[in-house]
């Protein structure tokens, strides 16, 4: 008769309690510096918005770290340019312009939108404009084809990029400023 053995029993070395504090508090500072460090960001910084030269220094500080970065441009028509920024599939910004008749005052008209937006407070650009916590607007008069009109820019952010709400309504003023006179000239509307 044979007689069975048993295979030998492996004991498993477990850390102790401690120990297992201890790495996993490691592993969890290892990613909070990690992500304090700054965008970590594998594209290359566009000089432009959209079509529209800009200093990359003013675009930087709303794009998140990641892989890639596109700027989708799509045909809204002539004088409605669209685009959309973004990060790893991830809608960034949304921009967009219209050139409409000078008796309509698109700061009127978007004033659920603005407030959609948070906080809109009046910033000097354009003829009128409205920085809020997540975009800006800007609206000035101008002469297209011979005829008055008026050019309106919208700039929505998709994230709270950065962060503080001040910081975030500072460096959208700055880019507004900078993208809004080159964007009213990419559609061939001249400042009146």
């Amino acid at each position: 008769m044979t007689k069975h053995i048993p295979p030998p029993q492996r004991r498993l070395h477990r850390p102790s309690g401690r120990a297992l504090g201890t790495g996993a508090l490691a592993a969890v500072l290892t990613l909070t510096s990690a992500g304090c460090s700054g965008p970590d960001r594998d594209y290359s910084m566009p000089g432009d918005l959209c079509g529209v030269t800009v200093d990359s220094d003013l675009i930087s500080p709303f794009l998140p770290g990641g892989k890639k970065l596109t700027q989708d441009s799509y045909d809204h028509g002539v004088v409605s340019p669209r685009c959309r920024v973004i990060v790893d599939r991830s809608l960034i910004m949304h921009i967009s312009g219209d050139v409409v008749p000078p008796e309509i005052d698109p700061i009127q008209v978007k004033d659920r939108g603005l407030l959609r937006l948070g906080t809109p407070s009046p910033v000097d650009v354009g003829d009128a404009a409205r920085i809020a916590d997540h975009g800006a607007m800007a609206v000035a008069d101008c002469t297209r084809d011979g005829e008055p009109m008026r050019f309106v820019t919208m700039i929505e952010l998709q994230k709270e990029i950065p962060e503080e709400t001040p910081k975030r309504r500072s460096d959208l003023t700055q880019l507004l400023r900078a993208y809004f006179p080159k964007a009213m000239a990419a559609v061939d509307c001249t400042k009146a």
